[in-house]
């Protein structure tokens, strides 16, 4: 049964997703927090060619259905805006991964609604901030599933895009990161674990902190990911979704951080 969203409703530059907490039951969510989720629309919404030029603006409103895993059963169009536009926001929507609805504790099956908006003026903003206006796709043939493979299943592994001059991942991380002054002031050290996905435009999405280490380190190794761009990996000659990890080390002693690019035995 589709409820009414009451409680909280989250407006991004890009989606409205709604959502309620009651006692003893928590309504289906993405698994990304929603600072993550918005830098997630912000970053992959792409706004079709034909609807810019046309100014076609509106709210895409999809309604969907979850089993008790979390996993999409089924989904329709509520809300539409163009034929073009609505299959964007469904394209968009199709990348999240949702963590399952809860009653007493145990997952359980749900429904929801998530929102879309196309706006030409924070359209703009955005692609100005961002750097890229609409997002082009690699030129090899794109797997059409949604299905995502392990780094061992693949037969070329994602690999980082580095600007000039930077040789690998370590070197990148180094020159971006920032140690947080409050981690640096109590002396904290360690690692966070940072899982994402590497999607077929090779940008990251679903990220997600898997180890987690406080004094804003977490956050910065977040924000790191969030920065790199990747060639997507290959199985089969088709661009397909994989799922990476980065482990960043955090060690007041050096100054600066040490790095574990990835968990994966790729190689990068």
């Amino acid at each position: 049964v589709m409820m009414n969203f009451k409680n909280l409703i989250f407006l991004l530059t890009g989606i409205c997703f709604s959502t309620v907490v009651m006692a003893q039951y928590t309504r289906i969510e993405p698994i990304m927090t929603k600072k993550i989720l918005k830098n997630f629309v912000n970053s992959h919404i792409d706004y079709p060619v034909e609807g810019y030029n046309t100014k076609k603006q509106g709210t895409v409103i999809i309604a969907f259905n979850a089993d008790k895993y979390g996993k999409i059963t089924g989904y329709r169009i509520e809300q539409g805006v163009t034929k073009l536009i609505d299959s964007s926001a469904i394209f968009l929507f199709k990348k999240i991964l949702w963590n399952p609805a809860t009653h007493l504790g145990k997952p359980i099956a749900d429904s929801a609604k998530f929102k879309v908006k196309y706006n030409i003026k924070s359209y703009n903003k955005l692609s100005k901030k961002r750097g890229y206006k609409f997002i082009q796709n690699p030129y090899l043939v794109i797997d059409t599933s949604w299905h995502i493979y392990t780094f061992k299943q693949l037969d070329t592994i994602p690999k980082p895009i580095l600007p000039t001059g930077v040789t690998n991942l370590n070197s990148f991380i180094y020159s971006k990161i920032t140690y947080p002054d409050a981690a640096y002031k109590i002396g904290l050290t360690g690692e966070v674990e940072v899982s994402f996905i590497v999607e077929k435009n090779g940008l990251p999405s679903n990220i997600e902190v898997v180890k987690f280490l406080g004094g804003g380190c977490s956050e910065e190794a977040v924000r790191i990911v969030e920065l790199l761009h990747w060639r997507p990996g290959i199985l089969n000659e088709k661009i397909v979704r994989s799922r990476n990890s980065i482990t960043i080390h955090f060690n007041k002693a050096e100054n600066n951080a040490e790095y574990i690019p990835n968990q994966q035995g790729s190689g990068i």
